[in-house]
């Protein structure tokens, strides 16, 4: 009986994977972002990358990786040239080896327009040692978790998250925002310093769902992470003054949900370092372009 999933038909079950994957991306660009788009195939993966996605003006160098989804992988091996490529990112897709339907996805890069996040330092070995009994270091090649992933169950919002959307006047959406709930930011009061203990009026000024939405960002869970991880990654927040408070407005729906627990039992959250420059930055962002 033919068995698509053992190790002699891997060539064969990564094409038909790329194939599926560029079918199912290639719609989402057409459907939900509404754009044209290129795409080009490596001869070979000397490069760390299958496939080049020229979309929406965000070039992509993407290396593909597949797992059935009754697997346990917890982690895949990165080709470290990928690092050098324009737009480089990692698309880790899990596949029902039943029906070959493709997701959630896994994916690891940055955002539009910018480079591949570090991979770290955890080196790649050969599986067998040597004479010695030696397993060397395999070179060019770093091992990323599991973890490092941000995960979308549709590939529509792996699209906007590698792509982005057409392009919003962040400033007026922030603007019409603001009047359409008859709110007001105190300049003033932003001037003097603004800190995360003191910050949860100013979040909850906005609803951070809708604005997500009329600001283009998508899944605004998924803008959120991406937003942190890049965060984390840079050690800085960057963004429109839209971006930055739907940033606040999830941090403290994460801090809430955390505080809570799950069985109602208060439990001390895990705080982030970068929150008190979260609320530096979007204070910033306001004093220099006052939206309201």
């Amino acid at each position: 009986m033919f068995d698509l999933w053992a190790p002699e038909h891997s060539v064969l079950r990564e094409k038909v994977i790329e194939h599926a994957f560029i079918a199912e991306l290639s719609k989402s660009l057409l459907l939900d972002l509404a754009t044209p788009f290129e795409i080009l195939r490596s001869e070979f993966d000397a490069f760390g990358y299958d496939i080049v996605i020229d979309a929406n003006r965000v070039l992509r160098h993407i290396q593909l990786k597949a797992t059935s989804a009754a697997g346990r992988r917890a982690h895949v091996d990165i080709q470290s040239a990928l690092t050098m490529k324009p737009g480089g990112c990692i698309v880790w897709i899990y596949v029902d080896p039943k029906t070959l339907q493709l997701g959630p996805f896994f994916w690891f890069g940055g955002l539009p327009g910018q480079p591949l996040p570090p991979l770290g330092d955890r080196a790649v070995r050969h599986t067998r040692g040597n004479a010695e009994g030696v397993k060397k270091v395999r070179g060019g090649l770093r091992r990323l978790p599991k973890g490092a992933f941000l995960r979308f169950d549709a590939i529509g919002d792996l699209a906007k998250a590698m792509f982005g959307v057409e392009p919003v006047d962040h400033a007026a959406a922030l603007a019409t925002h603001l009047a359409s709930r008859g709110a007001m930011v105190d300049l003033a009061a932003l001037r003097s310093g603004l800190v995360w203990d003191a910050s949860q009026r100013l979040a909850y000024t906005v609803d951070g769902y809708e604005l997500a939405r009329e600001g283009g960002l998508g899944d605004p869970f998924a803008f959120a992470d991406q937003m942190r991880v890049e965060a984390e990654r840079t050690g800085e927040w960057r963004g429109t003054a839209l971006e930055l408070w739907v940033a606040l407005f999830m941090e403290h729906r994460r801090d809430r949900i955390q505080s809570q627990g799950f069985i109602g039992i208060d439990i001390e959250p895990e705080r982030l370092p970068l929150l008190d420059e979260l609320c530096e930055a979007l204070a910033g962002a306001l004093t220099r372009t006052p939206v309201a």
